[in-house]
């Protein structure tokens, strides 16, 4: 069974979480050959090559000046290129990166490579058979060759053994791969980035409250926010001419951008696509949920369309869409526009399935973790915790909120013992009311909330 994984530096230099993740995943799949792939300078040799220490047979760097300056679509059709001619049974991936953090090039690099897609897998097995079963939030599903895993940061990479042997890379260029120069780096990229600023979004004006004062302001807030309207964007001065909204929960940005909007149903590729093209609009806004980003990519891929992530902002801008999304690990922002039209973006609708409260409880509280339980249980609230929480084992992974895990959007949503790291801040920032209680009254966290209780819990 052959397996290409394909991976990405970071930019500390190390490989990121869910790429380390797909890697241990291919290399626990019994007899399988694996082989590494990436697109970089000729820089990541050394760290391409400190990679094959832990089991894989082949590396490849794909390294050319025309693949400069690519987005996630031309990123996607390069490596697509090299995957055809490794031609594997499978191929894997991280989920996301934690650079673009848009999780878009494996959905376009399965449509391109006419794979199919399971992404959110959590684990990966053999089967008595060829094939593997992946198991997801969504449940168990067997994958068979022609199938490209998007693995979550659910496996630890193991470490190299003493005397681990090391491959050399193979360079590749555009022409060893038979790439088009014009779909490939900047030149064939459809998104463009306008400008970045440092991120201030989600901060808020804290109120500190006493210990005793913490039921009756979550009462407070959950009467508040079940009478509030469902939010949406704040409303352009220019508007576009025809925008399709796919599915309703997107709907709000839609309308905060043109006057014309026309909602369709979230049935698959093929349909979509031929209703874009019928349809003739200015702009197409998807929702931020797992099966709407996957069709997103995946037609973005098929009609060759710019397409933004995770937008947080629209604007109507001298006549075309202004697109406003996190970056970096979500220190910063990045106004995007598209080349192409339509205009596509995905914008943030979380509104996820765990309720109107969510108590999240951080390192800090690893040792009370019962009592914060039983706090969240009166409150019939869902327990979730920090990354550092769940990296200690103190935690599921499934429960973990922020950059690397979740995002969710409740009603109310009371942290208790995290700081309030900007990775953190990502997964939960687009909450209605955000209560923080942590002893340091200088904690961040206290910047990102709407009352604040400075006290141990």
């Amino acid at each position: 069974m052959k397996i290409v994984v394909c991976i990405r530096q970071g930019l500390d230099g190390e490989l990121g979480p869910f790429d380390a993740s797909a890697y241990e995943a291919a290399l626990s799949v019994e007899n399988a050959e694996v082989t590494l792939l990436t697109m970089a300078s000729a820089a990541s040799l050394d760290f391409l090559r400190g990679l094959t220490r832990l089991g894989a047979g082949r590396a490849i760097l794909l390294s050319d000046k025309a693949f400069a300056g690519a987005d996630t679509l031309a990123t996607a059709y390069a490596l697509s290129r090299a995957i055809r001619r490794l031609s594997p049974d499978y191929v894997f991936c991280g989920r996301q990166t934690l650079i673009g953090d848009t999780a878009q090039t494996p959905p376009m690099l399965a449509e391109m490579l006419g794979f199919d897609f399971i992404t959110e897998a959590m684990t990966v097995r053999s089967t008595l058979g060829e094939g593997l079963v992946c198991t997801s939030r969504r449940g168990e599903r067997c994958a068979a060759p022609g199938t490209l895993i998007a693995l979550e940061r659910s496996y630890t990479l193991r470490l190299p053994r003493l005397r681990s042997k090391t491959a050399e890379p193979e360079i590749w260029s555009a022409a060893d791969v038979t790439a088009d120069p014009q779909k490939c780096g900047l030149v064939g990229s459809p998104t463009r980035v306008l400008a970045s600023f440092e991120n201030q979004s989600g901060k808020r004006k804290c109120t500190f409250v006493r210990r005793e004062e913490l039921a009756d302001v979550i009462s407070r807030a959950l009467t508040a926010q079940r009478q509030k309207a469902a939010p949406t964007d704040e409303m352009s001065r220019e508007r576009l001419g025809k925008v399709l909204s796919v599915g309703e929960a997107p709907r709000g940005f839609a309308e905060a951008v043109s006057d014309n909007v026309i909602e369709v149903a979230p049935t698959d590729a093929d349909t979509l696509a031929g209703c874009i093209l019928a349809q003739d609009s200015d702009a197409v806004i998807w929702g931020s949920d797992a099966r709407s980003k996957e069709l997103a990519a995946r037609v973005a891929a098929r009609l060759s369309l710019g397409l933004c992530a995770d937008c947080t902002h629209l604007a109507v801008e001298e006549g075309a869409l202004a697109m406003y999304r996190p970056a970096l690990s979500g220190s910063v922002i990045a106004k995007i526009k598209s080349l192409t039209r339509p205009s596509m973006a995905t914008v943030r609708t979380e509104k996820g399935d765990v309720g109107d409260v969510i108590v999240a409880a951080g390192f800090g509280v690893r040792e009370q973790l019962d009592r914060v339980k039983e706090f969240a249980d009166s409150l019939g609230a869902t327990l979730c915790a920090s990354r550092k929480l769940v990296d200690g084992g103190f935690a599921p992974y499934e429960r973990q909120v922020g950059l690397t895990g979740s995002r969710v959007a409740p009603p109310v949503y009371v942290a208790v013992g995290i700081s309030g790291a900007v990775h953190h801040i990502v997964g939960m920032e687009r909450s209605g009311v955000v209560i923080a209680i942590n002893p340091d009254k200088n904690a961040p966290i206290f910047e990102y909330a709407d009352y604040g209780i400075v006290d141990t819990f």
